[in-house]
């Protein structure tokens, strides 16, 4: 039974239609470090209507989905929400940017602080694991 609730849920998380976000920064670091997988955080404000529209078109039902939670752990910081995260590795002024980093928080690309499409996005997770 025990193998069949694990098959049942990888089987899950393969063919999710969107992206399953950490709220917290430490946990999702811890995770990278022990998984090995790149960080992949998108820094937002709080209501805001772009954020709301990349999170729609770029991070729900795409082809791309399960390459993501194959290779990324997905942060979503809410800038004035999220207490913990590195706010000076992190700085921007622009929202929502989107940042790749390596479990030793080291860029694997430039931070992406101009408007996203769903097929940018799949360029970049080529680029950027």
């Amino acid at each position: 039974m025990r193998y069949f609730c694990l098959l049942l849920f990888a089987s899950v998380m393969l063919h999710a239609t969107h992206v399953s976000w950490y709220g917290d920064f430490e946990q999702a670091r811890q995770a990278s470090r022990k998984t090995g997988k790149t960080l992949m955080v998108l820094l937002a404000k709080k209501e805001d209507s772009t954020t709301a529209t990349l999170l729609q078109s770029c991070f729900m039902n795409q082809p791309y989905i399960g390459t993501i939670h194959k290779y990324f752990i997905a942060v979503l910081i809410i800038e004035g929400v999220t207490r913990h995260y590195p706010s000076e590795l992190l700085y921007t002024l622009t929202y929502p940017t989107l940042f790749f980093l390596n479990r030793n928080e080291l860029f694997t690309c430039k931070p992406i602080r101009e408007p996203l499409t769903a097929n940018m996005l799949e360029d970049l997770l080529t680029q950027c694991r």
